[in-house]
């Protein structure tokens, strides 16, 4: 009898164990293949061409009153254009007036409400008749290159970088790393009914966010027309390797997508959001080596416009919401007082650099800001010297 009861006990230890054994085999990942270029069916991204030449026509348009002092520019136009209203665009076949496209549709609430108040400041400073200089709107020439001229506020500030960057910020990186991408986290669109020429909403989302980076489908063998943050990513490559990783996380997920492999689909979304995040405080770096070229070289005016882009991506940084970005609202606060403590939110560039100051001085203030932004993002010194 007690054989009996060892037998049985045996044999549902075995079962047991094989059952075990069977449960605990991984899953074999789904075979299929990944492109080398953005080169699947269903792929549509044309309104984001046509909302990135939107923004290109913004930034030509307030880029007229750089060159002859009092070119006034007006507010109401910028507005219209940003809200595609009034056919205030110059037109091509792309048909900007008439594509139902608006720039305004896809911005960060708090991108959108900056730009309102940016687009007034153009409107009022290009009224100036005046050489541009501290307390006094209006445009100045760079020494290194005077046909190159920009129109300043009476703090320095060269508005039509501040927009550029906004749009990259409030619009493109907005849209990729707290839209698109959370989407595909989430799985909180559509991915079964597909839509002949676009595939599935969420493979038409990741395009729509992969059409915001641009760059050409060949990125980054191919990095001819790059546009905005694809530019910018270009840019600092050499310390952060943005290029690979955004592109390779862009052709692993949408391939992911196309095979219903969930998983590695929102994997690649994280590093997508995480690097965009990362490339911002880049930005902010490589814009700090600029200033430094520009006043080696002697050329303040120069420096204010590098100065200016560098505000741009700490604002930018403000317009990212995703719960995983690494600089914090305390932080922010205070990465913005390097650049003037007396007025972090508006400052007054011909007091960070002036024709008093040594070009050491100057610099101490950049690479204040330079190692702060390392600091908080964890940028060694080899990253930090390639930005």
């Amino acid at each position: 009898m007690k054989k009996c009861y060892y037998l049985i006990a045996a044999l549902l230890l075995s079962m047991f164990a094989g059952s075990c054994t069977k449960n605990s085999t991984p899953t074999p990942a789904p075979n299929y293949s990944i492109p080398t270029t953005y080169n699947f069916s269903n792929v549509n991204y044309n309104d984001q061409k046509f909302l990135l030449a939107m923004a290109d026509q913004i930034v030509a348009k307030i880029n007229t009153a750089n060159s002859i002092p009092n070119t006034a520019i007006d507010a109401q136009t910028l507005k219209d254009m940003f809200n595609n209203a009034n056919n205030r665009f110059n037109d091509s076949a792309l048909n900007l007036n008439g594509s139902g496209l608006k720039l305004a549709a896809y911005c960060s609430p708090l991108a959108a409400a900056d730009l309102m108040n940016y687009f007034d400041s153009v409107a009022l400073y290009s009224q100036s008749s005046a050489t541009a200089k501290a307390g006094i709107a209006g445009v100045a020439p760079s020494s290194a290159t005077p046909t190159k001229k920009y129109l300043l506020s009476p703090t320095g500030i060269f508005y039509s970088q501040v927009v550029k960057k906004t749009i990259m910020g409030g619009i493109c990186a907005y849209e990729i790393a707290n839209v698109y991408m959370v989407d595909s986290v989430s799985n909180s669109v559509d991915n079964s009914s597909v839509v002949t020429g676009q595939g599935t909403l969420l493979e038409h989302h990741w395009d729509e966010g992969f059409g915001f980076f641009g760059v050409p489908i060949d990125f980054p063998t191919n990095t001819t027309g790059l546009k905005y943050f694809g530019s910018y990513s270009n840019q600092v490559d050499a310390g952060l390797h943005s290029n690979s990783t955004i592109m390779n996380a862009f052709l692993k997920g949408r391939a992911a997508i196309s095979n219903k492999d969930l998983g590695t689909k929102s994997s690649q979304a994280s590093i997508i959001i995480s690097t965009f995040d990362k490339l911002d405080a880049g930005a902010i770096v490589q814009e700090m080596k600029e200033t430094d070229a520009n006043i080696q070289a002697g050329d303040l005016v120069a420096a204010y416009g590098t100065l200016s882009e560098a505000v741009g991506f700490v604002r930018d940084l403000k317009y990212n919401t995703s719960s995983s970005r690494i600089i914090t609202d305390a932080q922010i606060a205070q990465l913005e007082a390097l650049f003037d403590s007396s007025n972090p939110n508006s400052p007054n560039f011909y007091n960070f650099a002036d024709a008093g100051m040594t070009a050491a001085q100057i610099m101490a203030k950049t690479d204040a800001i330079r190692q702060f932004v390392g600091n908080v993002y964890n940028f060694n010194a080899t990253e930090l010297g390639a930005l």
